[in-house]
């Protein structure tokens, strides 16, 4: 069977012992609370974690305006945007002080913004298996409560959660490559002051 979001929210309804769902048009509270959470925790789940599928580039528009801030530039960030991994080759880890987000604006000091970013994918088709495994879990922690009244089984799905996209995630994705990144002396600052960065 071809996964689409009932088939999702019917797996995470499974995890709970809770009734099947037809679609999410139903009118039983099942389909209510999925409706309820699903689009936000599928979000979340995109942007909890690097997938690969769900990783996309753009050069961003520089805004005309002078930023009112320390920053020389702002850009604005694509409207699907739920998480910037990487500017000018230069990934979130290696240099936090490169860039901040605020709002929906990125502000830099460098004159051209080339990202890496995560992409709110609604595309189920797109979707690998493992990410369906880890959205269906973190759908189930959140209608556990609503649907089943336990207090602990929200937290039960939480570890799960955290298996699923922990070290499994990251062996499944490493698999399908790695970016490029540039080497970490790149970013010292003797290498940056010399070169007037």
């Amino acid at each position: 069977m071809a996964a689409d979001e009932t088939f999702i929210c019917n797996q995470a309804l499974g995890l709970l012992g809770s009734s099947k769902i037809m679609s999410l048009d139903d009118e039983s509270k099942e389909a209510r609370f999925c409706v309820r959470f699903y689009e936000q925790t599928r979000d979340e789940v995109i942007a909890g974690h690097r997938w690969n599928f769900a990783i996309q580039r753009a050069e961003l528009s520089r805004l005309a305006e002078a930023p009112v801030s320390e920053w020389e530039y702002h850009y604005q960030l694509p409207s699907d945007c739920l998480r910037v991994l990487q500017l000018n080759g230069f990934d979130e880890m290696e240099n936090a002080s490169r860039f901040v987000i605020e709002g929906r604006k990125l502000l830099t000091d460098d004159d051209r913004a080339v990202i890496r970013y995560l992409w709110g994918v609604t595309d189920v088709t797109l979707y690998p298996p493992l990410f369906i495994e880890a959205l269906a879990v973190r759908l189930a922690s959140k209608l556990a409560h609503p649907l089943t009244g336990s207090r602990s089984m929200p937290q039960e799905l939480h570890q799960e959660y955290l298996r699923v996209t922990g070290p499994k995630a990251r062996r499944t994705d490493a698999f399908e490559g790695q970016p490029k990144t540039k080497p970490a002396w790149v970013t010292s600052p003797l290498v940056r002051s010399r070169f007037g960065g």
